[in-house]
């Protein structure tokens, strides 16, 4: 007799019973910062370092990026910055306290300068080297201000303790649960291919047999995994130098799988095109849809390290549609058609040409991303020679070095409580959220209510480290206190792509509560003064940021809507760079969207942000159709050249005009105007392309030469159609109720 055990694999039987709670990437990261901030308060107790709590503050920033990457290499640019940062501290104050305007001024320059390189895309691997210059010189000169004489000291003290929590976070995080940002986006980017194997399995189904196709929410699903992608990117370069070194093959797979899904989009245009035609064709399109499939199987199977894509039916099954439709060109079936119902069903052919040709850029894309313990596939060419100035950042910059110099003006003006949190909370608040607006945050949207807020919850940590301290003298009980609130901390923050305001307070109310050494009795005023401290410094970002070139979603989507059409524009007019474009159009709307989804204050209700997030999908196809047209514009047969060229040139000209139209109205903020139409010159196109069917000029040529010509009439039509669609859209917003300074 079977017993249903001897059924149960043996994986299962033998299943350790907190197996599943440590696969679980909230948990793993919620371990590795408690004992990442529990080994660096015992390297500090070892050494009898003065202020633990700088190395646990540099443990709470380190440990925010969660990759592996050479940890020689970013051992040392830690190191590098961190010993700059002490010298330039031991420098300043050593010589130029007794002056303060130099003093003040260096400081400036110095901390704007190292919070622009924080914070600059791409940066390769060195943006927490110029973190920890800024951050060192700032405890240095913090402490300086008061006994110069000691800066010597103090210097060396502030190196060792912001090292011992560079080493102690680097070790934790690759030698326990190591995450590898290249792996982690192979597994995104299969999401996302599976995503867009669905809208294709649709959209063809659809086509086929003239079924409706939900895609609305497949477009949703496949926003968000861009965006993880884009937000890979960006950790990805900044930590791993093999993703760094690759990061132009990682563009590529963004841009082919952007591509893709828009192609199959387009597809899903022409399916409500009820043509006769495509019952001559129908088994040719069922192994092409076989096909089609068979290719997405392969791809959005996870391929082992080492293992070679194997190859598919999709390139056959085209080959063998192209030939049925010659057969039938041939037999002069198309000139018995209407233009427009010609025009359609080579439509259909050129979308599911398109398909084709994105499924083989995006295998080719597949098979160049590296893998953990594999050779480095070939680096396809960078188009990011020479850095570009990031206004952005240069804005926050500014804002950063302004709010540390005020707060070290304070300390030699009024002597406030809690003079050494002050300038840190300053400085930090200042720049650390700002990443995160690019992953969905808020920006200074509603600054001051949260700083309120913030200054609320800091008064309830204050009674209840006033009520605790006696029980926290005990050195075994201090620890396991410091890793229960690093695990909490870390458990509800693994999963946010950034540092937001409430990560900050966070940040800071940690180091602070270290900094007290409960295990020594705290006098009551030094728990009030370390508190007061934070709140001061975090006041003083808040109105430096709040006041001075604020950051609001309104104004980030604004300026991508901006950027949006400026590129579009660009390559219209046939810019070199058309690589770099492509990856930017493919990240800019993810950002919009989420930008667009924070809006949230009088002015912009539910249904206005609703009528963002279609706009900003309407300009996605906008994309797509201008990128295929740029991209086949030259493939005019030559003996149409003298009649279709003026008419397509003239077209662009007013696509332009058009974009302009929408430049215009995001910059004023007013939609309440009349937009350019290029329906005339559409007309004229269609008179145009009547005129080369009547005089059967194309009748002696392959089919390639009419699918061309068609092909092109499409894009230019499609391409219209994407723009109108976005001006009517345009013409609904209200924007002019909420795009301004709002929601202090």
């Amino acid at each position: 007799m079977t017993t249903r055990a001897e059924t149960v694999p043996v994986s299962t039987r033998s299943r350790w019973p907190l197996q599943g709670a440590f696969a679980d990437l909230r948990v793993r990261y919620g371990i590795k910062l408690g004992l990442a901030g529990v080994l660096t308060l015992y390297v500090t107790q070892v050494l009898r370092l003065e202020h633990p709590s700088w190395a646990v503050l540099t443990v709470l920033v380190m440990m925010s990026a969660h990759y592996v990457g050479s940890i020689a290499l970013k051992a040392i640019l830690r190191v590098v910055g961190t010993i700059c940062g002490a010298l330039l501290g031991i420098w300043l104050v050593g010589d130029y306290t007794s002056t303060p305007v130099i003093f003040l001024t260096v400081v400036f320059f110095v901390i704007a300068f190292s919070s622009y390189m924080f914070g600059q895309f791409p940066a390769s691997q060195v943006p927490y080297a110029y973190f920890l210059v800024g951050l060192t010189m700032l405890s240095v000169a913090t402490y300086g201000v008061d006994a110069p004489d000691q800066v010597w000291q103090t210097g060396l003290n502030r190196t060792l303790e912001i090292l011992v929590g560079c080493m102690c976070s680097l070790v934790v995080t690759t030698v326990l649960w190591p995450r590898y940002a290249r792996e982690e986006f192979l597994e995104t980017g299969w999401a996302a291919l599976k995503t867009a194997s669905q809208l294709v399995s649709i959209d063809t189904e659809a086509y086929l047999h003239g079924t409706e196709a939900p895609v609305e929410q497949i477009r949703q699903a496949f926003g968000r995994q861009l965006s993880v992608l884009s937000n890979l990117l960006q950790a990805g370069s900044r930590e791993s130098t093999v993703f760094s070194a690759r990061l132009s093959n990682y563009n590529a797979f963004v841009v082919s799988l952007t591509d893709l899904f828009h192609s199959a989009l387009d597809l899903g245009r022409w399916r409500q095109e009820e043509l006769p035609i495509f019952g001559q064709v129908q088994n040719e399109l069922e192994l092409l849809a076989a096909g089609i499939s068979e290719e997405f199987d392969i791809l959005v199977r996870p391929q082992h390290r080492g293992e070679k894509l194997p190859s598919s039916r999709l390139n056959e099954a085209f080959a063998s549609f192209e030939s049925k439709v010659t057969e039938i060109r041939d037999r002069g079936v198309f000139h018995t058609m209407p233009l427009e119902t010609e025009i359609a069903f080579l439509g259909h052919f050129a979308a599911l040409r398109s398909i084709r040709d994105d499924l083989n850029e995006l295998r080719a894309a597949t098979e160049g991303l590296p893998r953990l313990r594999q050779e480095l596939p070939k680096a396809k060419p960078q188009w990011d020679f020479l850095p570009t100035i990031d206004w952005f950042w240069v804005k926050a910059g500014v804002k950063g070095g302004l709010a540390s110099v005020i707060a070290l003006l304070l300390l030699k003006w009024i002597n406030p409580p809690g003079p050494p949190s002050i300038p840190l909370a300053a400085w930090t608040f200042s720049i650390l959220g700002r990443p995160f607006l690019r992953a969905g945050g808020t920006g200074d949207l509603r600054a001051f209510q949260n700083t309120f807020r913030a200054a609320l919850c800091l008064a309830v940590c204050t009674v209840l480290l006033l009520l605790t301290t006696p029980f926290l003298a005990d050195y075994l009980v201090m620890n396991l206190t410091l890793f229960l609130i690093l695990f909490v901390f870390g458990f509800l923050t693994a999963r946010i792509s950034g540092i937001n305001f409430w990560m900050q307070l966070a940040f800071l109310s940690i180091s602070s509560f270290v900094g007290l050494n409960p295990q020594a009795p705290v006098p009551s005023q030094t728990i009030i003064d370390t508190f007061l401290g934070l709140i001061t410094g975090m006041v003083i970002a808040t109105v430096i940021g709040r006041l001075i070139w604020p950051v609001l979603p309104q104004r980030v989507l604004r300026d991508d809507l901006l950027a949006i059409v400026a590129r579009l524009k660009a390559l219209l007019s046939g810019d070199p760079y058309q690589e770099r474009i492509r990856t930017q159009l493919a990240i800019l709307p993810a950002e919009a969207l989420q930008a667009s989804d924070q809006i949230r204050f009088a002015g912009c209700s539910q249904q206005e942000r609703d009528r963002l997030a279609v706009l900003v999908r309407a300009l996605q196809g906008l994309v797509v159709e201008t990128t295929e047209l740029v991209s086949r514009r030259q493939i005019l047969p030559e003996i149409t050249e003298a009649i279709l060229r003026p008419q397509f040139e003239r077209l662009e000209i007013e696509f332009k005009q058009v974009l302009d139209a929408f430049a215009e109205c995001f910059r004023r903020g007013d939609c309440r105007r009349e937009l350019p139409s290029v329906q005339g010159a559409l007309a004229e196109m269609n008179q145009a392309v009547e005129r080369i069917r009547q005089s059967r000029i194309l009748s002696g040529q392959k089919l390639e030469a009419p699918v061309r010509v068609l092909e092109l009439v499409n894009r230019y039509h499609a391409t219209a159609e994407a723009l109108e669609q976005c001006g009517r859209l345009i013409r609904t917003l209200e924007i002019q109720r909420y795009w301004g300074d709002y929601a202090l």
